[in-house]
């Protein structure tokens, strides 16, 4: 049988023996890069030596027991000295007195052997250059090595590497054996789902972009993650990885997935959770020296993932206990463990935002697959992401904070302050809220903000140097993005200034962020219109859709329409009405409801107006409302209100944490009350951004207005009817609902078949 051959990088050789004992926060780690990068190009442009050839390109095959290392990467510098002696040089980012670490000495080891071996040289010096960031050299140490002893320490190197390459291999080929036979899990296939499992093979199998409208009760996400399996057991990719935008996303994958392990999937299965959530201790702070699951974490990190090779599926609790285990962060370990996983599951922002992304879940050996949940709420969550603010009150809130923990003479307090003063002086500016551009005077005094975080992060420092390098970084890198894709919201003047770089269209990020996967899967049950859906998301020749229509009969559910004008000049006076429309309602149907409103205002004013008719409805039924913020664990309390008895009436918002990703199946939801069409509120944000699509020949109000909105009322109305043996009542109360335009964003869903068949007419224009 063939040995196979496993690419893997000098570094990864290295690091598997020769690494760092202590996590470093992500902001310092990411400043040393940077400071790293310029330190390397400032030594290479400066190089006197004759003949001096940079990221000189070298690599080198070992030979294990199971499988063939071969071994890539580029030496920072080679050149030759009088007398004919080669010189591999490392530049390393150092400090005074740099002591010489010993992986960076193997780092030149192995490159010595690499050029010794493909250049047949008898020996080599190995010199390890220490500089600062503008490149000056502050230590260097030397050696020379034969050929031979190089051959023996690259060996000595690689077969510890290559030893976990071959459990990890060992493993994938078992995996691979489990999935050729895999039967899906069920007995039978819903209405829909072979269909949508079919097409999503297809996807992957040709590395292209699927987007689907995948109603509620097809059983969306096993007829994606089935498919998924098979196309890794085939070889088509190494790894999935399943994103979602909501906790209950991501807990219906990692319960897809146990369901498949049981049917015989031996694979490896990773929920990423934010750190905020799983970090056990009271008070987070990442630094080495304040919390022990960061001290001597890559010490013990080797027993945990080998552990972890050996379990099934690992959601939030159980990476939790595995990181308990072996005292290390379980947010770290869950990264980890996901860079090794078969499927990884996790938010948005680990593929899509560009300051939080893990590139390795989707750049492995192989390729991965990527699996979008709810696929249209991934726009609006890149924009954000692509976006930044700056406020006046934000940088004092910074300084204050830095003064008391670093010091007003420390180098973050000072950097703060120019900040501060660059803000209030570009606010003073007569043309302020005018501004198209982000301001150069503010960006440079953010470069040294940023150069100062990162700096005290290097030096431990913790939250504020955090806070204010994650600040900086943002704005800067939105800044340096800026275009005619942007918009610049300039407001609050001299006493509070603010300045947002809002990103207008995700859908070039988008694009370029799955162009390295080996397909995409983009579904929701509300991704129609398909148009629109390529326009937010990005799409290329050759991308397909699909549309799958909702498995319940339209009889299943009672929907009609009050006819209420609630355009937003005419709420005040009709909303007596619609206290009277959702009263009658409540009135003639009995069972739990919940009522989404356009905002948090008008449902308090329609609140009131309701136990002006009814006072019961408080003290005896139980009606709650939805506030703003609320914490997970405070939604649960009010959804275990749906188990009990006794009725409930809750008051949501459109949009909000009831809209979407809740499953109260039965009797327990039974009416859905939606008013208006759920058009957000024109801010100066949506209006730069409606703006954006009309210069570019798009219909702004109806993709940046009429299409959110309606999404969120079809999210919203699927809340209720969740299996076949479900029943429930559906009231619209807006006028507009009877209009064709609005009529035709409902077609194919349940709501739109139940409403036509009521005997409510309806007129052909728009409003």
């Amino acid at each position: 049988m063939s040995r196979q051959t496993i690419r893997i990088s000098v570094r990864a050789v290295v690091e598997t023996t020769l690494h760092e004992s202590d996590l470093i926060p992500s902001g310092a780690g990411m400043q040393r890069m940077q400071e790293g990068a310029i330190a390397h190009r400032a030594r290479q442009s400066s190089a006197l030596e004759t003949g001096y050839r940079k990221e000189t390109a070298l690599s080198a095959n070992y030979e294990g027991k199971a499988l063939i290392l071969h071994v890539t990467g580029r030496a920072d510098g080679v050149f030759e000295r009088e007398g004919g002696m080669t010189v591999i040089e490392e530049i390393k980012l150092g400090g005074e007195k740099q002591p010489l670490i010993p992986a960076h000495r193997a780092q030149a080891a192995m490159y010595g052997h690499m050029l010794a071996s493909s250049e047949q040289m008898q020996r080599v010096t190995l010199r390890v250059l220490y500089v600062d960031a503008k490149g000056r050299e502050l230590a260097v140490y030397e050696e020379i090595r034969t050929a031979g002893e190089l051959m023996e320490e690259f060996n000595t190197l690689c077969a510890a590497a290559a030893a976990w390459e071959e459990k990890k291999l060992a493993r994938r080929i078992s995996r691979d054996a489990s999935l050729s036979t895999l039967p899906f899990p069920f007995d039978a296939y819903r209405e829909g789902q072979r269909r949508f499992a079919a097409n999503v093979y297809v996807a992957l199998r040709e590395k292209k972009r699927l987007f689907a409208q995948a109603p509620t009760g097809i059983g969306k996400t096993m007829a994606a993650l089935y498919p998924a399996l098979r196309a890794i057991g085939e070889g088509r990719c190494q790894r999935a990885v399943f994103l979602a935008a909501r906790t209950t996303g991501r807990r219906s994958a990692l319960d897809a997935m146990d369901r498949l392990v049981r049917a015989g999937a031996s694979v490896l299965t990773t929920e990423i959770t934010a750190k905020d959530k799983i970090c056990p201790r009271e008070m987070r702070d990442c630094r080495p020296d304040v919390c022990p699951l960061a001290s001597g974490f890559y010490d013990r990190l080797p027993m945990a993932l080998e552990q972890a090779l050996s379990m099934r599926v690992l959601g939030r609790e159980d990476i939790a206990r595995l990181a308990a285990r072996h005292s290390v962060c379980p947010f770290e370990l869950s990264l980890e463990i996901a860079a090794l996983s078969d499927v990884a599951v996790c938010d948005y922002n680990y593929v899509f935002d560009p300051l939080v992304k893990m590139d390795r879940l989707v750049q492995c050996t192989g390729g991965a697959s990527l699996l979008v949940d709810e696929a249209h709420q991934l726009a609006p969550r890149v924009r954000d992401a692509y976006s930044s603010e700056l406020s006046l009150d934000a940088l004092k809130a910074l300084r204050r904070e830095a003064g008391r923990q670093l010091g007003r003479k420390g180098r973050l307090y000072r950097a703060l302050t120019d900040a501060i003063r660059a803000m209030k002086d570009i606010a003073a500016q007569e043309n302020f809220s005018a501004l198209t551009a982000p301001p150069e005077a503010i960006c440079r005094t953010l470069e040294r903000v940023r150069e100062a975080a990162g700096e005290q992060l290097a030096l431990g420092a913790g939250a504020v140097a955090m806070d204010s390098f994650s600040l900086a970084a943002g704005y800067l890198f939105a800044a340096d993005r800026f275009d005619e894709r942007y918009a610049l919201i300039a407001s609050g003047g001299e006493k509070h200034a603010k300045i947002e770089l809002v990103l207008l269209s995700a859908a070039r990020e988008i694009l370029e962020a799955t162009k390295r996967a080996r397909g995409t899967v983009y579904f929701s049950a509300t991704l129609a219109p398909f148009d629109a859906a390529k326009k937010m998301l990005g799409s290329e020749e050759g991308d397909a859709c699909l549309f799958l229509p909702s498995p319940f009969d339209p009889s299943q559910l009672s929907a009609s329409v009050a006819p209420v004008d609630i355009r937003y000049a005419s709420r005040e006076k009709t909303a007596p009405q619609v206290a009277q429309a959702i009263h009658a309602h409540l009135t003639a149907h009995s069972g739990n409801t919940i009522v989404f409103f356009p905002s948090y205002s008008y449902m308090a004013r329609i609140a009131e107006l309701l136990l002006g008719i009814d006072d019961s409805l408080e003290t005896l039924s139980g009606m709650i409302r939805e506030t703003r913020g609320m914490k997970e664990e405070e939604k649960n309390a009010i959804l275990s209100l749906f188990e009990g008895k006794e009725r409930v009436i809750l008051l949501a918002v459109l949009g909000g944490a009831f809209s979407e990703g809740i499953d109260l199946p039965g009797d327990r939801l039974k009416n859905v009350i939606i008013v208006s069409t759920g058009l957000p509120q024109p801010d100066e944000k949506l209006k730069a951004m409606q703006a954006y699509y009309d210069s570019i020949g798009e219909d702004g109000f109806y993709l940046c207005m009429t299409l959110p909105g309606m999404i969120r009322v079809i999210q919203a109305a699927g809340r209720l009817i969740r299996t076949t043996s479900d029943t429930g009542t559906l009231l619209l109360i807006d006028s507009r609902y009877r209009y064709a335009g609005i009529r035709a964003l409902l077609s194919g869903t349940l709501a739109g078949s139940a409403l036509s068949m009521t005997s409510q007419s309806f007129r052909d224009s728009s409003p």
